[in-house]
């Protein structure tokens, strides 16, 4: 035990070494998880239902969960895989609340294109409902560097009618995003991360510029008031990509928010008590905002 100490600090002092400034430092992009437990209470505990100039549009937010009632007497995803679907509920990645706003969005749209940047369980909520719903005529485009667990749940005759992208967001064309019409969706499922050379970077810098006015724009893994669980905080992520998105909303009259599941979820949790299947996204409300381009 000693020598595993032993060894695991001379790893640290190697790896630091290395840094302009250690992880915790004021100049590390790490934060010091001495200084969030410190305020934790502050951090983590306090929820406005007020952000300064970022407009929640509330009213609007509810009633299209109103209006998503309708698709969800029709949701066909069990918790379990199930025979003709690629969907199920309980998996890791992508579940309730996340997937059956997903589906209700396909629904309430009709997209003639869906792009998605990140793959995976999320993908097959989109197949599946072009599948049922629109009889595959949505087209599709998947952009994934790392594709091996899409191609596993995807059926086989998929890969003849689907885009396929298996490349990092930095190599792809930007042609792809301008191709997008209004009512058309842009699915972002990230590496959460800003920094030199990212995707994120590029999506915030050259990709939402680019989008036409109308179309509609998700991101996952963003909780209301656009922080992190603490729980990730402490195992080490340092994601940044919901502040960068709480930046970039704010005073912006160009993006509206649409729907923010985990805002919903904090006070009006009522509306999701129905008999409806809207009543799952209690088993697990996620973390999608969805946003709408207004203008260029």
């Amino acid at each position: 035990m000693l020598q595993r100490e032993k060894i695991n600090a001379e790893l640290h002092e190697i790896r630091s070494s290395y840094l302009f400034a250690p992880p915790g430092h004021f100049y590390s992009p790490i934060p010091s998880i001495e200084g969030v437990r410190k305020h934790e209470s502050r951090v983590f505990n306090q929820i406005p239902k007020d952000i300064p100039g970022v407009d929640l549009r509330e009213p609007e937010q509810l009633a299209l969960l109103q209006q998503f009632k309708q698709y969800c007497a029709q949701l066909p995803f069990k918790s379990e895989k199930s025979p003709g679907l690629r969907y199920h509920y309980d998996n890791p990645a992508y579940a309730y609340c996340d997937a059956i706003s997903l589906f209700c969005m396909i629904r309430h749209l009709r997209p003639g294109k869906v792009v998605e940047i990140g793959s995976g369980y999320s993908s097959c909520v989109t197949l599946d409902t072009n599948d049922l719903f629109f009889n595959g005529s949505i087209a599709t485009t998947f952009i994934e560097p790392f594709p091996e667990l899409l191609l596993s749940l995807v059926k086989e005759e998929d890969r003849q009618s689907i885009e396929i992208i298996p490349s990092p967001l930095q190599d792809v064309r930007i042609e792809v995003f301008e191709r997008l019409s209004a009512g058309d969706i842009l699915f972002i499922d990230s590496t959460h991360v800003s920094k030199v050379n990212s995707d994120v970077n590029r999506i915030f810098f050259e990709i939402l510029p680019c989008l036409a006015p109308g179309v509609y724009i998700h991101f996952h893994d963003v909780f209301y008031p656009f922080e992190y669980p603490k729980e990730w905080i402490y195992e080490g992520r340092a994601w940044n990509e919901s502040y960068l998105l709480r930046a970039f909303l704010q005073y912006n009259k160009s993006f509206r928010i649409v729907l923010m599941t985990s805002f919903l979820y904090h006070f009006h949790r009522e509306v999701f008590q129905t008999d409806d299947g809207l009543a799952l996204c209690l088993k697990n409300p996620g973390g999608s905002i969805w946003i709408c381009k207004e203008s260029s």
